[in-house]
C-alpha cells in the first residue's frame, strides 16, 4: 500500500473499493497479459489492465429498499474516491490500479438484477461484481456467474446458499453471517439464561423466514426454552398488526421479530407498545438501525431489546472514539457529505469495499480465478469497521467469510445500541 493512502486513512489496514460512476457507454477495457507466479505468461481476464480494474454492482436505488441501496452506494463511492485519489489499489502482482466502478439500479427486482448483471458482464466487461442485494435476486444470478466464471461476491444477504457449496458455485460467495446463525445466536442467549422460558416467532413466509426458524429451533432444542407460537407474513403484506396481536396473546417471554424492512420493523415495535407486551425482543441486523428503535420509542417499554452486529456502530458512544471509526467518518464527510454515515448499509458498503480491497491486494495474477483464490486465502481481523471481536475467514468452507456476530443491547440511557455483556 502506498504511503499517501496510509496517511489518508490511517488505522485502516487497507483501503477499499467503491465507485467512480461510469456511463453505459464507458470504454470497455482491453485485456492483456500478465506474469504468473512462476514467471509464465498469463492472459488477463476481462476488466483488468496494467493500470485499471473495473468492478460492478447492482443495487436498489429506487423502490422499497432505496434508502439501503443509496447509502451503501455512497460509502462505496467515498471509499473508491479516497483510494483513487491516492493512486489506486496495489495488487498482488505488483501493479497499482485505479478502480472503475459501474453500477445500475435494480429496484430490488430480481429480474432487473439479472439484466444488470448480464449488462455488467457483456457490455461493461467488469472483472468482478460485489455487494449486490437480495436472496432471490442473487440466486437468479448465481448460475450465470458460475457458467461465465464471473465473481459474484460479498453479497448483501444472509442466505446460506451462497456459501455452503463452493465446489458447485466457485465464483459466488456471501459475506455476512447467515440467517440461521443470527437466529441461533438469539436462541443460545435465551438458553444461557438457564430458566424455563417461552418464545414467539415472526418472519416472512419464504426461505429467509425458514432459515431464521431453523436457527432458532436448533439452538433451543433440548433446553428449557420452548417455542410456543409462530406467525408469518407475505412479501406483499404491509401491516403485521394481526400477527403481532396473535403472538402477544401467547404471553411469551421472548420474541424474535424477523422483519427485515426497517419501516415495518418500527411498526411492529410500536404495536408491542400498544399491546403492552414487553418480551425479550430480538431484531435482525438489517432492520435494527438506531432510528428504527427511536422512532418507535421502543426503549421506553422494551427493557430487554437485542440485535446482532458484525460491524462497529460509528455514531454510538461505544465506538465514536475508535480511530477506525473516525477515519471512516472523515472520509464520508469529505467524499459523501450528504449521506447518512451512521446508517447500517453505509457501514456495510464501506466494510464490503475494504474486504474487496484486501482480496485484490492478495490477488497474484490478473485473473478472476486468482481473485477467487485470494478470497479463499483471506483471513484477517483487520477489515475496516468490522467488530473487534470477530475475524473474517474467506477459507471457512460452508460458511460466509464473516460467520459469527456479536450481540448488542439497546441502552435507553444512551438511546443507542451497546455491545451486550452476556457473561
Amino acid at each position: 500500500m502506498n504511503t499517501a493512502t496510509s496517511r489518508l486513512i490511517a488505522g485502516i489496514a487497507a483501503v477499499g473499493i467503491a465507485g467512480l460512476v461510469l456511463s453505459a457507454c464507458s470504454r470497455p477495457p482491453s485485456t492483456g497479459e500478465g506474469e504468473g507466479e512462476g514467471g509464465e505468461t498469463v492472459t488477463a481476464s476481462p476488466g483488468i489492465t496494467d493500470d485499471t480494474i473495473k468492478i460492478g454492482s447492482s443495487l436498489p436505488l429506487s423502490g422499497p429498499l432505496s434508502r439501503n441501496g443509496e447509502t451503501q452506494l455512497a460509502s462505496m463511492q467515498a471509499y473508491v474516491d479516497a483510494l483513487n485519489a491516492d493512486g489506486g489499489v496495489t495488487m498482488g502482482d505488483g501493479n497499482t490500479r485505479e478502480v472503475e466502478f459501474v453500477y445500475y439500479d435494480d429496484a430490488y427486482d430480481p429480474s432487473r438484477l439479472v439484466q444488470n448483471f448480464q449488462r455488467l458482464v457483456d457490455q461493461d466487461q467488469v472483472f468482478a461484481t460485489y455487494g449486490m442485494f437480495g436472496t432471490a435476486s442473487n440466486l437468479a444470478v448465481m448460475p450465470t456467474a458460475t457458467d461465465l466464471e464471473v465473481p459474484q461476491v460479498f453479497l448483501g444477504t444472509g442466505a446460506a446458499a451462497f456459501s455452503e457449496d463452493r465446489e458447485a458455485n466457485p465464483y459466488t460467495l456471501g459475506w455476512w453471517p447467515t440467517y440461521q446463525n443470527e437466529a441461533a445466536t438469539f436462541g443460545e442467549y435465551l438458553v444461557s439464561l438457564d430458566e424455563p422460558m417461552t418464545v414467539a416467532f415472526l418472519a416472512q413466509n419464504d426461505d429467509q423466514g425458514e432459515a431464521y426458524l431453523e436457527g432458532l429451533t436448533s439452538a433451543i432444542e433440548g433446553s428449557q426454552v420452548e417455542l410456543v407460537d409462530q406467525a408469518s407474513f407475505s412479501s406483499t403484506d404491509t401491516v403485521y398488526d394481526s400477527q403481532v396481536s396473535a403472538l402477544a396473546a401467547s404471553e411469551a417471554d421472548a420474541f424474535f421479530s424477523g422483519v427485515n424492512v426497517p419501516s415495518a420493523q418500527t411498526a411492529v415495535l410500536e404495536k408491542l407498545g400498544d399491546l403492552q407486551w414487553s418480551p425479550i425482543t430480538y431484531l435482525p441486523i438489517v432492520s435494527a438501525a438506531p432510528d428504527v428503535v427511536r422512532e418507535a420509542s421502543a426503549g421506553d417499554y422494551l427493557p430487554d431489546l437485542y440485535s446482532g452486529a458484525f460491524t462497529k456502530w460509528p455514531c454510538s458512544p461505544a465506538d465514536e472514539e475508535d480511530e477506525d471509526v473516525q477515519n471512516y467518518l472523515d472520509a464520508m464527510a469529505e467524499y459523501s457529505p450528504d449521506v447518512e454515515a451512521c446508517y447500517i448499509n453505509t457501514v456495510f458498503g464501506w466494510a464490503m469495499a475494504d474486504t474487496l480491497t484486501k482480496a485484490l491486494e492478495a490477488t497474484q495474477e490478473p485473473t478472476r480465478e486468482s481473485f477467487m483464490e485470494a478470497i479463499a486465502g483471506l483471513q484477517t481481523d483487520e477489515i475496516s469497521l468490522m467488530h473487534d471481536d470477530l475475524t473474517l475467514d474467506g477459507g471457512n468452507l460452508g460458511s460466509p467469510p464473516i460467520a459469527d456476530l456479536a450481540v448488542r443491547k439497546w441502552a435507553s440511557d444512551d438511546d443507542d445500541w451497546m455491545t451486550a455483556d452476556l457473561g
